[in-house]
């Protein structure tokens, strides 16, 4: 027992707490080789070097979890810290795009008291497949699945939205219109030709506003688009339903683009 340590000597040529070893040993991360009768705990000198490794991944964004799996496998460290390095750049990633955010949304309220910077345009009439649903908000996405797949050839392009045919605000149960501008090469399946309709489309003028970042969040960036337009004094249109596009759908919110549309005079 003369080459074994204490936790407590262990801490101590560690330059770190009795405590936080016996954290560790808790965590099933850092074991001592023999606990005896009494309860003490020994270890190895060489697992200084151990206390050493598992504070530097630590430090390095490394969970527990994944140091206990890489200690108990052997695992190779080129591998986990390969593995970090993705993880940590999808990070940065993210925060640059939070404080993009932030940066814009304050700009925004401090121009015209709203998230938003929409733009007024016209939009010349344009033809879209589509199918109706009445349904919650937040079945949007899965109505857009469920209309994709009606299709046997999708074009190159196979860009979705929704028509919302109800004048107010209704998350609950709104009556929808979910298309997709048709293009080219577009081919609906056969058993869904009774069901996908096509009509054009003739929105007129609008004010629109680009959004960046989880679909979630629309009815939010849709409620500041009508703040703006009372701030502004411009006049909504009710004869012409509100619409958004999907210009860009992914899995990470950041690659996400949305475009809402509101009629106007």
């Amino acid at each position: 027992m003369n080459n074994y340590l204490t936790a407590g000597e262990l801490a101590k040529l560690a330059s770190t707490t009795k405590r936080t070893i016996l954290f560790y040993d808790e965590k099933n991360i850092l074991e001592p080789v023999e606990v005896n009768n009494k309860g003490y705990r020994y270890y190895l000198e060489d697992q200084v070097l151990d206390y050493q490794k598992i504070l530097l991944l630590t430090t390095l964004g490394v969970s527990l979890d994944e140091i206990r799996l890489h200690l108990k496998n052997k695992g190779n460290l080129t591998q986990l810290f390969n593995e970090k390095k993705s993880q940590i750049r999808n990070q940065i990633k993210k925060l640059e795009f939070n404080l993009d955010s932030l940066e814009k949304f304050s700009n925004n309220i401090n121009n015209n008291g709203t998230m938003v910077n929409p733009e007024i345009k016209t939009i010349e009439p344009f033809d879209v497949y589509y199918i109706e649903k009445i349904g919650p908000y937040v079945k949007i996405a899965e109505y857009c699945k469920e209309f994709i797949e009606m299709f046997d050839n999708r074009g190159k392009e196979f860009t979705t939205l929704a028509i919302f045919e109800n004048p107010t605000y209704q998350p609950k149960k709104s009556k929808i219109k979910i298309g997709a501008l048709v293009k080219k090469d577009m081919k609906i399946g056969e058993k869904h030709k009774d069901t996908v309709k096509r009509m054009t489309f003739s929105p007129g003028k609008v004010i629109t506003h680009t959004y960046n970042g989880s679909g979630s969040l629309l009815s939010l960036f849709w409620k500041e688009l009508e703040k703006y337009c009372m701030i502004k004094k411009i006049k909504i249109r009710k004869d012409v339903p509100d619409f958004e596009i999907y210009r860009k759908v992914s899995e990470d919110p950041v690659e996400q683009f949305f475009e809402i549309y509101l009629p106007i005079r």
